[in-house]
């Protein structure tokens, strides 16, 4: 994954290059081991590479570079066509294949970097929130909150310094009549 990621920070030509190169390197080593060994499955590393660090459309263009060098290094190897209707079926079953890589690359690519927005995010939104956890110390007759270095702060104060929560002040209607009793109401 390493290898992946500093790829990633390289320029498109450089990734072109490195995946034209491997696709060069498996042709070799398929035209080594000859048209009866089977290493169409490895031409899915250079398809891999440039459908996740580029994009969908060169993970294509890497697929039908990759079915035309399964192709020359099969004749090369001195393979015989007998039938070139079997040939071609051969030929689009190779390219067919690649593109559903190549399609399942780019989906799972696009789903990873929303997973990457979402968790920058989510982040993001962690690092705001402030949290009040534990057991506070509160006066039962005033209501004040002790913090940690001893001090007895307005549960007001206390709240506002330990979050984003902001006060107004008001009386509820019990409070009134209990400390206001007959005020407001109309004779």
């Amino acid at each position: 994954m390493y290898f992946i990621d500093y790829l990633a920070k390289k320029p498109t030509p450089f990734i072109w290059a490195i995946a034209l190169l491997l696709n060069l390197l498996i042709g070799v080593i398929d035209y080594l081991t000859g048209y009866e060994t089977g290493v169409e499955v490895f031409y899915l590393m250079p398809i891999g590479l440039l459908s996740w660090l580029v994009n969908r459309r060169a993970g294509i263009i890497m697929s039908v570079i990759s079915t035309a060098t399964i192709m020359t290094s099969n004749l090369f190897a001195g393979k015989v066509i007998q039938n070139y209707l079997i040939e071609y079926w051969n030929i689009l079953v190779y390219c067919g294949f690649f593109i559903v890589v190549v399609d399942l690359v780019s989906a799972e690519k696009i789903i990873s970097d929303n997973n990457k927005i979402l968790i920058g995010k989510l982040q993001k939104s962690l690092d705001e929130i402030k949290t009040l956890s534990g057991l506070l110390p509160m006066c039962s007759a005033c209501k004040k909150i002790r913090d940690d270095d001893g001090y007895w702060k307005q549960i007001e104060h206390y709240i506002s310094e330990y979050t984003e929560a902001k006060f107004s002040h008001s009386i509820c209607p019990d409070c009134k009549e209990k400390l206001y009793p007959g005020f407001g109401k109309n004779k």
